[in-house]
């Protein structure tokens, strides 16, 4: 006990003091780690689809909706919608900048899930890019009709009217 009392005058209560809240900063910050991996190891451990098969689902599903929208119009009658899709999902990954001097390096950041696999840590999935919509219906051989359809299915999917073309079906009653 008196080599404790000893070594506290010898430092000083201020400088102890400090190096015991150091310690307990560590300890938190080791705490919050930890925490951290484990949110970051579940968000790779998601279900993810990848390649053509969820940019195909993508497409099947904003037709599907198209046609029933449609359908519901007064004069469009039955309908048929083909979509076409300038490229597949794009995933952005987490890149990790560092500058030495003149030089920048840029990593993708990689997280490891429990069975120590990595893959790249993913910041955002943006949805394929349409690129043409084509509509058969009913009522296209009616040019107001026409125009509504085109005027709508340019507002819903945010792409140029000379992109979306509307036909009338062999079944059109004119």
């Amino acid at each position: 006990m008196e080599q404790i009392k000893e070594l506290i005058h010898k430092i000083g209560l201020l400088k102890l003091g400090i190096v015991i809240l150091c310690g307990v900063f560590l300890m938190v910050l080791s705490w919050g780690g930890k925490e951290q991996e484990a949110v970051m190891n579940s968000a790779t451990e998601a279900p993810t689809q990848e390649g053509g098969d969820s940019s195909e689902e993508y497409k099947q599903a904003r037709e599907e909706e198209l046609r029933r929208l449609l359908q519901k119009v007064d004069g469009v009658g039955g309908v048929d919608v083909m979509i076409t899709l300038k490229a597949s999902n794009e995933k952005v990954t987490l890149k990790d900048n560092t500058s030495k001097g003149e030089n920048n390096e840029e990593k993708t950041v990689l997280v490891e899930n429990q069975e120590r696999n990595s893959s790249p840590y993913i910041v955002q999935e943006r949805e394929p890019e349409i690129e043409g919509i084509a509509i058969v219906c009913e009522g296209g051989y009616d040019s107001v009709i026409k125009r509504e359809i085109t005027e709508a299915v340019s507002a819903l999917f945010s792409i140029d009217s000379h992109k979306i073309k509307v036909m009338k079906s062999k079944e059109a009653k004119e």
